[in-house]
């Protein structure tokens, strides 16, 4: 079981500080595309649409990242890690002191992008098993 300590750490660290760069970066982008110079026209700017339309696809790479990140070394467990570290940023997110200054504003592309992420390493941990087990036999 502590193997699995470690993944889930890494990935809810990944994604909670990708949330909050992602946030500050579309503050940029945002404020200096509009010319807001105003910190309540910046809190509006960020609860518009605009800002949810870019959330989303961020939300969703950044998770698919830290899916894949954390899952990557593992044999087994993979859609469990993936889905306790989509639970642990939901639940930092809705509950925690980041709920403010956090670019994800929709849990689905969380929890899609990290069932993702943890698809894609175990295809791709799979293929690399199978690689080596014909690399053994045939030398």
């Amino acid at each position: 079981m502590s193997i699995y300590v470690k993944p889930i750490l890494l990935g809810t660290l990944f994604g909670l500080l990708s949330g909050i760069l992602g946030y500050l970066a579309t503050v940029l982008y945002l404020s200096i595309g509009q010319g807001v110079t105003e910190s309540s026209d910046i809190v509006e700017l960020l609860r518009s649409n605009e800002a949810m339309y870019w959330s989303m696809p961020f939300s969703f790479l950044a998770l698919l990242i830290s899916g894949f990140i954390s899952t990557r070394k593992l044999n087994t467990g993979y859609y469990l890690i993936a889905f306790v570290v989509a639970l642990a940023v939901c639940l930092s997110i809705r509950f925690g002191p980041l709920k403010i200054i956090s670019i994800h504003m929709n849990y689905l592309p969380i929890i899609i992008g990290s069932l993702t992420g943890a698809y894609l390493s175990k295809k791709i941990n799979k293929s690399s098993q199978q690689d080596g087990s014909e690399a053994a036999t045939s030398a």
